[in-house]
Parts: C-alpha cells; structure tokens; sequence
C-alpha cells in the first residue's frame, strides 16, 4: 500500500528529476546560443552611424537639429528677461545627457527635477544644481536627496508643512549637509501647497529656526494653465498665477524675510511668468521635444504651436488590412502615452498616402492607423508593411517616461537646416544615428 510519506517522496523526486533536466536543456540551449549570438534583455535600439532603417522599433527618436532649434530659440527669447533664469524641467526627458546639451545652449545653471531618482540620474551624469519641483515625504526618499546634498550637488526642495521641514533637516544634519528648501504656493491648481501668505511668511520664519535648511524662495507653478488653447485666455489665468505669488513675497518682505527666488512657468506660459516682475525664474521642459497636444496651443499671431518637434516615435507596419481600411503598427500602449490624445502622423504622409491616417490604440504591442471615414472617395492607400513611420507623440513627457533609450539623430541631407529630416518618410530620410543616450531616471518615480 502507497503511503502519503512515500507518495510526497515520488512528487518530490519527480520534481527534482524534472528541474535537473530543465537546467541541463537550458545549459545546452544557452551553450549553443553562445556560439552564434549575444543574449541582451537591454540592448539599444541603435548604434552610431545606423540609418533609420537599420533602427529596431519601437524607438524613442530625438531630432537634434530640430532640438538645439528649440533651445536656442528658448534662450533668444529669455534675453528679453534679464532678470529671469531659466532650469529646464529635466522631467521631460530624464537624461543626463540631454541636460548637459540644454545647460550648454540655454545657457543654463540647473535643472528641475520631479522624483528623486531623476535628480541622482542628473546627479551621476554631473550635473550639480538641482531643483526638486515637488515635495519628498518618505523617509527613505528624503535620505537619499541629503546623499545627494553631501555628495556634492546644490539641493532645492519643496515643503508646504512643519513636521516635513523638520524631517529635511534632520536628515541634512546626519548628512552632515543642507538643503535648500523654498514654500510650495498653491497658484490655483488645487493639488499641493499651502493657500495664503500668512502660511508662506509662517513657513519662512521656520526654516530659519534650523540650522540644516536654507530659505531659498518659492514654488508658485500651475500645471494646468500650460495647456489652455487660446493666449488671451491663458494670460488672464496666469495673472491670477502671478497676483497670489506677487502677495506671497509681499508678505515676506513685510516680515523683513528675503525672498531670492519665484520659481515656476512652463512651456505653454513661461513668458507670461517672465514678464510679470514676481518671477525670477521659469522652468519649461517639453519645449525643447514638443507634442501634439503643445502643438494645439494657439499664439499671439493666431498661429498654432510654438516649437518644432524633435521627438519622434518610430514604428514599423507589421500588418496591412484594405478591407478593414487599416494599416497596424508596433507601436501600442507600451510606446506611446495616450493621456493627451494619441500621436499624429506628420503632413509628410498625408502627401504620401492621399490623406491622413489617424492612430487608434490596438492594444499593449499594436497600433492601428485607420483610413478616415470621411476619405472613402478617394483610392485608398495605406502604407505597405515594413515601411517605418513617424509619430508625432501625443505628451512627450510620459512617452519618454516608457524607453530605456533615446537614439539621437541628426539629418545629413544637402542643405541640412534644423528639422530637416523631422517627420519625413524613413525610407527617403538619410538622418543618421550619431548618440544612443540612455534614460537613467524613468518609471513611476522613486
């Protein structure tokens, strides 16, 4: 008769069986691996010297004409504010690498940064000035922000609370370090930061109770207002903006406390912020890669968009459906951020194809770029498979958000000019690879 003792045994020996047959297969799959090819869960989607078609998709795109574009026409326009420094948000791209470039062109000192782990990948690529435009409460979090205060680097911090103040000195104390730390102002965005002057002028007088925090000014940035369409519109919300951070420095200066810094503005108002006389300091980030949705803001002169776009994805057809009017893309969910609408394809292909696909989402892996329904007259034409397409993201900050890498480009067409290879068909662009930088500071943020 099988006892359960001997019935655990036979389990347990077929188990062992089992797993030692699995390793030796795998060993001998792995060996013969060895022989032809490099195993990598991480390679790059590119090398240096690589032609667009030579890229695996999906790919993170970075226009380098098109980028230094941006910033130089950021920094061209920042003469007209002496007085007001720009940080880049370095939250739209999360790399050293690029930051480097953009404190070079913009003639910047810092960056801004929104999660600590984006601040010790600016950190480990050497840039040293670094503003936290958020508020860090985890213990562990704060630690490593005063690591990062002793390794070296100039901190800055936002607090709305006491007992969050104390717990940043505490650890700049056993850090034996400091950091700045300047009042988060709640400019009408409902989402973090204190309401009134009198709590700013409160604040100010505690950090100059400790001796491991700096008084460095305030946060007065409204993230919403970045993204009203119509510029009449968006100046009289961004006066409110500067009314209640004009009353905020007031109060400090009545209090005698000196208020060196107003930080705040991003890419669809950081003019308004500049030119307000509060403000001694914007921090626009997604202009320097620009999307679909910046691309909607209306101007002054009743133009659309501001910036050229630098950032592209790059995707590869994979399937082709005339029936179904549709062409699919891999490029899913997992590419591309939908949060702000789906990516556009540029012009170029609505010459190429007689009109313009538009992008539906297929899923975590697949896109599907759909023949309108209103362009039934005309012959149709999708693009066949294999052709490489790029799409013009729909918010650039969280695409990036979803790469390991950003393969830079740079166009070598005759005549060159900033953007020139942007959004062209792959198959007739000669851009060629010339970086492969990768995203040190991405995922949810820790």
């Amino acid at each position: 008769m099988v006892t359960m003792r001997h019935a655990r045994m036979r389990l347990m020996n077929l188990a062992h069986q089992a797993f030692a047959a699995g390793r030796a297969s795998a060993a001998g799959r792995v060996t013969s691996l060895r022989c032809n090819a490099t195993i990598s869960a991480n390679r790059p989607p590119a090398t240096v010297g690589n032609r667009l078609a030579d890229v695996d998709t999906p790919a993170l795109l970075l226009d380098l004409d098109a980028f230094e574009c941006n910033c130089e026409k950021l920094h061209r326009t920042m003469e007209l504010y002496p007085a007001v420094a720009v940080r880049p948000h370095a939250k739209a791209h999360k790399s050293a690498d690029v930051a480097r470039i953009q404190l070079q062109l913009l003639g910047a000192k810092g960056v801004c940064c929104q999660k600590v782990v984006e601040a010790e990948a600016m950190a480990e690529g050497g840039i040293g000035d670094l503003l936290l435009s958020n508020e860090v409460v985890s213990p562990r979090k704060i630690d490593r922000l005063a690591g990062l205060a002793a390794a070296g680097a100039r901190v800055g911090v936002c607090f709305e609370s006491v007992d969050n103040l104390r717990r940043l000195n505490s650890a700049a104390a056993a850090a034996g370090t400091s950091l700045d730390v300047l009042v988060e102002l709640n400019v009408g965005q409902d989402r973090c930061g204190v309401d009134s002057p009198a709590e700013v002028v409160a604040l100010a007088r505690a950090v100059a109770r400790l001796d491991n925090v700096r008084f460095a000014g305030l946060q007065a940035y409204h993230g919403g207002l970045q993204h009203v369409r119509d510029p009449r519109d968006r100046a009289q919300r961004v006066g409110k903006v500067v009314e209640r951070a004009r009353a905020a420095v007031e109060a400090l200066a009545a209090a005698g406390i000196a208020c060196e810094t107003v930080t705040g503005g991003g890419t669809g108002t950081y003019k308004l912020e500049a030119a307000s006389g509060v403000f001694t300091e914007v921090q626009p980030g997604s202009f320097a890669f620009n999307d679909a949705d910046y691309s909607r803001n209306s101007q002054d002169d009743g133009s659309l968009g501001e910036w050229e776009q630098s950032l592209w994805v790059l995707t590869q057809v994979m399937s082709v459906s005339p029936s179904r009017g549709l062409a699919v893309v891999d490029a899913g969910t997992k590419a591309v951020s939908l949060d702000s609408g789906p990516p556009q394809l540029p012009p170029r292909y609505g010459e190429l194809y007689g009109t313009t696909l538009e992008y539906v989402s297929g899923g975590d892996e697949h896109g599907k770029l759909l023949w309108p329904q209103g362009a039934y007259q005309l012959p149709m034409q999708l693009p066949p498979v294999g052709s490489l397409l790029q799409l013009q993201p729909g918010h650039c900050d969280p695409t990036v958000n979803l790469y390991d890498w950003i393969v830079a480009v740079r166009s070598h067409k005759a005549g060159g000019g900033a953007g020139a290879g942007a959004g062209a068909a792959a198959a007739e662009d000669d851009s060629r690879v010339v970086a492969v930088w990768p995203v040190r500071g991405r995922g949810p943020g820790h």
